[in-house]
């Protein structure tokens, strides 16, 4: 049972990422943000990590900093069709979904340097420049931006930088890595991720929810109105994110009335990182705040089940 919990007009983020991933902010930064902001429901959806869900958790009433909602979160890497993808877990027991081992960090990281060796592999073989004797660093958080930026610091690299069109800006896990055919595109990365399947069968084992994450603006999908077909057709998914700083208005809209037609699950966030205007001297995202009360959508989130 979907109930109408959050409506249009509530300041609500439901996918913030914390240190604990790739985000800028601790749990308590963000906690303090949100209370200064008036943000009344939030979930952290760290990547395939559950630590900053214990932290609230251990927090508990003892804590000062924030007097709204927090519902468990995270954001899991899934494979679909061959292609890398994300969902958004919410509202799970945590302890139960804590047992599986592909959100465990200590997992995570052993996963990362592994990485980072098949990376060096490839860039050798197509003639970068490479420290000797690469490590993960985790500081970067993940194997692609250590390697990343370890090509960057090497000016002689830039020739081929330009001959396979890598810029700056680019996303370089996106583009350069995970998608079939790219040019640093790992076999053994692929193969350590879940199927859509799995991963929402551990959810729902755990008690919780599953929304796909933000399938317009992010994968360079060349129809991502047919992917969302396909993936409601898995019945595997309780719905999609129908909000995020990267959609336009249509593409919220769209989705919004395809949830609706399908009696799927809204849910919305800014999947804020940490950049943006300052606070108190740091950066801090204006998408962060407002943007289901922005989008003029009603929100629904289950209160019971």
């Amino acid at each position: 049972m979907y109930n109408k919990l959050y409506r249009n007009g509530q300041l609500i983020d439901l996918h913030i990422h914390t240190q604990y991933s790739d985000g800028m902010y601790s749990v308590k930064e963000l906690l303090n943000f949100a209370e200064r902001r008036g943000i009344e429901v939030l979930a952290f959806t760290d990547h395939d990590v559950l630590d900053a869900n214990f932290e609230v958790r251990d927090m508990g009433a003892r804590s000062t900093i924030y007097g709204g909602k927090t519902i468990n979160g995270c954001e899991i890497a899934v494979t679909f069709e061959g292609n890398k993808y994300e969902i958004l877990a919410y509202d799970f027991d945590l302890d139960t979904l804590a047992k599986w081992e592909n959100l465990n960090r200590d997992y995570q990281l052993t996963l990362e340097k592994e990485r980072l060796k098949s990376l060096v592999r490839i860039g050798e073989r197509l003639g970068f420049k490479i420290t000797k004797g690469l490590q993960f660093d985790p500081r970067y958080r993940t194997a692609q931006k250590t390697f990343f930026n370890d090509l960057s610091k090497y000016p002689e690299n830039q020739k081929l930088y330009d001959h396979y069109g890598i810029k700056k800006s680019a996303n370089f896990y996106r583009d350069f890595v995970v998608k079939p055919g790219a040019l640093f595109y790992c076999h053994d990365i692929m193969e350590q991720i879940p199927s859509i399947q799995t991963a929402c069968q551990k959810v729902h084992d755990a008690g919780g929810v599953v929304t796909f994450a933000h399938a317009f603006k992010v994968y360079d999908e060349p129809n991502p109105k047919a992917l969302i077909k396909r993936l409601a057709s898995l019945n595997v998914l309780d719905g999609f994110e129908c909000v995020h700083k990267k959609f336009t208005k249509e593409n919220c809209l769209w989705l919004s009335n395809f949830c609706d037609k399908n009696k799927l699950l809204k849910t919305g966030g800014s999947d804020f990182h940490g950049d943006g205007f300052k606070i108190d001297g740091k950066r801090f995202a204006p998408e962060y705040l407002g943007y289901v009360q922005n989008a003029n959508l009603e929100v629904v989130f289950p209160l019971e089940k």
